[in-house]
């Protein structure tokens, strides 16, 4: 390949890198990243046939220019800033390729990519942005190289139609790809060691806007039938790595994550309505110390890594004891709701220590202060419902003496009730008494809302949960996958002498009876991902302290096993050694090999082959060396033909000399007659 079609492919490909940013950060549509490859591709087309670049004719194509159209479309026609901005770079992007003032204009064009790469970084931060930005270094490194190799052959000021044959006759040799490729992966090696050792702050100190997917049905007010919209979408909300004493912990049943409690029906939407328990402030790093639990029996810790979620809840899996994440503020509801109030959005990373022991009781407490005004009396508000379902209320709890058994009698009348997502009200009734009296099939919501309904005319304080069962485990990286089809609602009764109790009136999902079936590939790119949030995106301080702890430990093990070898039993060892004597011959005959190798041609080098004038000069040196003539270092090919030479070889040497000159300083073409004439000279020495 010459030096202009690898500049050209370069360039093209940090381009089409720079838009994959943009595409990746949702700005535009895989559908828009097809058409402008398509367009990078014509683009490369017509700049190796040297139609383009062109000189613009108008000041307008000038960037300046350009850039004074931006506050005008803004505020003219009120378009969205970021889409303005992404398409304002996209059309610098393809004018630069189609024009050019000066050669110094691919410079401002790899500053138009770096630009597209940081609003890849701040809207995106899964692994494949990751993928995107090693190749992006990779391939700026080379568009530099060949920046500079291409500059030697023009200047920075030179118009098109001067530097647009440059390079075609210089081959690119694969030392040079191979080395600086090689130089490259170093600086990435070295770049991951200050990684790794520079100071580093939480996100909760420092953290940029990203996107988000919109999820509705996790908010304070939640219409009926928002949360089966959520059960549609497989993307993963979180990933959860259980620990406990330091080792890894592994859930034994279905887990419930919960995140919004809603006390309020109006017959269709269910609201929040009580008020904020307690706010503060979070430092990250020194955490939160919540509830107190009298007798833990199973504490565990969580490692919570969201994905970009609108909402600012914080989900939570038993009694939290202990908190700790990469937010500022965190506050309480008087439902145990925990929610931030940063106005951050994007990934989250949190820890809870949790005790999970009780499965079927959320908390003991009726609230977090003993509140007359509120409970319970806020626990048995009901909408204007029918008779009818008074009555069935009544009669499934007319022999219970017990609010628990009332519980059990209501939860065990779901027990025929089928699960679907489909969902088809009658519109002459409400969307629960259809769904209790005729269709008798449904999905979380319906089953949730009405044991809820049903509780509450029986007089049982309930309440409904909205949040996500847990139910798919990746083996690869041991930690618990949570998607948006997860989302799931359930109830909170309170039983005197108990607490909030959990009921679950859902028959099981047939989409989650059976979890674990992700492709193996699938669970081991979900491990990269998480791998990628895990160790990059959410590299701590905390880390630097385990890495460290890594390498303390791992230098002491190794000073000791130094230390060791004297009192090493040599007779042993040798008795061992014996038996891979087969091994050790083999090594021994293959380092042999090698050095005769290297001693017979040269040695392993990955430097370009030499000219053919060069090689031919030298084989004419080296046939002269065997029959006395040496060429001493210090002379030049003129010199030793000036030397003392024989008169049989002195013409023969003369037209050699004459060959070498003329193609080694000038470039000219070797035709393969000359080359056969010249190698017969050699031969008649």
């Amino acid at each position: 390949m010459n030096l202009k079609s690898a500049f050209l492919i370069c360039n093209t490909l940090l381009a089409g890198l720079a838009l994959a940013c943009l595409v990746l950060s949702e700005i535009y549509s895989p559908l828009t990243g097809l058409v402008f490859s398509a367009g990078l591709i014509l683009c490369l087309v017509l700049e190796q046939s040297e139609r383009i670049p062109l000189r613009p004719t108008s000041r307008i194509l000038n960037s300046n220019w350009a850039f004074l159209l931006l506050p005008f479309l803004f505020f003219a026609f009120n378009l969205p800033l970021l889409e303005l901005v992404a398409g304002f770079l996209v059309y610098l992007l393809f004018s630069r390729f189609i024009f050019k003032s000066e050669f110094n204009d691919y410079l401002f064009g790899y500053l138009i990519a770096i630009v597209c790469l940081l609003i890849g970084a701040i809207f995106e931060q899964d692994l494949a942005f990751g993928a995107i930005f090693l190749g992006f270094n990779l391939v700026l490194s080379w568009c530099l190289i060949l920046y500079t190799l291409m500059l030697e052959r023009t200047r920075s000021t030179s118009p098109p139609s001067d530097f647009k044959g440059k390079g075609k006759s210089e081959t690119l040799g694969s030392a040079l790809i191979g080395w600086s490729t090689g130089l490259i992966i170093l600086s990435f090696a070295m770049t991951a060691l200050i990684f790794i050792t520079f100071p580093r702050f939480g996100l909760g100190f420092i953290s940029l806007n990203t996107s988000y997917s919109p999820i509705a049905g996790f908010s304070d007010t939640v219409t009926l039938g928002d949360v089966g919209k959520i059960k549609q979408n497989p993307a993963v909300v979180m990933r959860v790595e259980y620990t406990q004493g330091g080792e890894i912990y592994k859930p034994d049943s279905q887990i419930l994550w919960r995140g919004v409690v809603l006390d309020h029906y109006n017959g269709r939407t269910w609201t929040s309505t009580l008020a904020t328990e307690f706010e503060t402030r979070n430092r990250p790093g020194t955490g939160l110390n919540l509830f107190r639990v009298s007798n833990p029996r199973e504490v565990v810790q969580q490692n919570i890594f969201m994905e970009s979620f609108n909402a600012p809840y914080l989900f939570t899996h038993g009694v939290p004891l202990f908190m700790d994440g990469n937010f500022i503020h965190v506050q309480m509801d008087k439902n145990f709701v925990f929610k931030t109030s940063d106005p951050r959005s994007g990934p989250r990373k949190y820890t809870l220590i949790s005790d999970i022991s009780d499965h079927d009781v959320s908390y003991s407490l009726d609230m977090p202060q003993n509140e007359p005004l509120l409970f319970p009396s806020r626990f048995l508000q009901l909408p204007d419902i029918s008779s009818k379902t008074h009555d069935l209320a009544d009669r499934l709890t007319q022999n219970a003496r017990t609010d628990e058994n009332r519980a059990q009698k209501i939860l065990n009348h779901f027990a025929d009730f089928k699960y679907t997502l489909e969902m088809e009200n009658d519109p002459g009734k409400t969307a629960l008494e259809h769904f209790l009296f005729q269709r008798k099939e449904g999905h979380c919501e319906y089953f949730a809302s009405a044991m809820v309904v049903l509780l509450r005319s029986a007089g049982v304080p309930a309440r409904l949960v909205n949040g996500f069962v847990g139910v798919e485990w990746n083996e690869w990286g041991n930690y618990l996958i949570i998607r948006q089809q997860h989302a799931h609602s359930w109830v909170e009764a309170y039983i005197p002498g108990k607490g909030w109790t959990v009921y679950d009136p859902t028959p099981p999902d047939p989409s989650l009876v059976t979890p674990n079936t992700l492709h193996p590939l699938g669970k081991s790119l979900d491990f990269l991902r998480m791998s990628w949030q895990r160790y990059v995106v959410r590299y701590s301080i905390q880390d630097q302290v385990e890495v460290i702890q890594i390498f303390r430990t791992g230098s002491r093990d190794l000073m000791r096993k130094i230390k060791g070898l004297a009192s090493v039993n040599w007779e042993t060892l040798v008795e061992k050694a014996q038996k891979f004597s087969p091994v050790i011959l083999a090594l021994v005959l293959a380092t042999i090999l090698l050095l005769f190798v290297k001693n017979r041609f040269g040695g392993f080098t990955l430097s370009p082959r030499p000219p053919l004038s060069v090689i031919l000069y030298q084989d004419m040196l080296n046939r002269l060396k065997k029959s006395g003539l040496v060429k001493k270092s210090s002379w030049t090919a003129r010199e030793f033909l000036q030397s003392t030479l024989p008169e049989t070889k002195h013409d023969p040497i003369r037209r050699i000399t004459e060959f070498y000159e003329k193609h080694r300083f000038s470039n000219s073409p070797i035709h393969p007659g000359q080359e056969k004439e010249i190698r017969r000279l050699i031969e008649s020495l």
